[in-house]
């Protein structure tokens, strides 16, 4: 296989962006992720990947919860706020306005929509751990159109 044909194919690959989240014990987790896809209508179901040595892994795991909150298109900026890594930079949701949802998990304000889940299958893949989750619970904030990986410039997949 050519590798640079590859990545180049996997990166036509239309994604969203998200800010996950979770707590558990005291300890809050906030991320950008773009690995999420719904899985199931009957229950509600969500599969999201999480990188082995991501801070929100063991988070997730902990409170066995997760929330994801869909960025507005335009917000590229609170996106990247959130893809640095939590060991260099500490809680990224420090000194930022949120609210705690029925799970417990962070939710912002100024995301279009939340929907929070209840873990209930966990598998590792590869270089990533795959959840799925049941949504327990939405939140609409406001319409309007979520911001996705090419608006915003990332490059993570391929």
């Amino acid at each position: 296989m050519d590798e640079a044909i590859a990545k180049k194919a996997l990166r036509m690959f239309t994604y969203g962006l998200y800010m996950v989240s979770s707590a558990a014990d005291g300890d809050v987790s906030a991320m950008t992720s773009n690995w999420i896809t719904q899985v199931s209508f009957h229950p509600r179901m969500l599969a999201l990947a999480v990188e082995v040595d991501s801070h929100s892994l063991e988070v997730i795991r902990k409170s066995g919860v997760f929330a994801v909150n869909v960025y507005e298109s335009g917000q590229r900026e609170l996106a990247a706020h959130f893809s640095r890594l939590t060991a260099k930079v500490g809680n990224k949701l420090a000194g930022r306005e949120y609210t705690l949802g029925s799970t417990g998990c962070p939710l912002l304000p100024e995301a279009l929509a939340a929907v929070e889940c209840r873990v209930v299958f966990e598998h590792p893949v590869g270089d990533h751990v795959l959840f799925v989750g049941e949504v327990v619970d939405a939140h609409l904030n406001r319409e309007g159109e979520p911001l996705t990986m090419k608006e915003a410039g990332f490059r993570y997949s391929g």
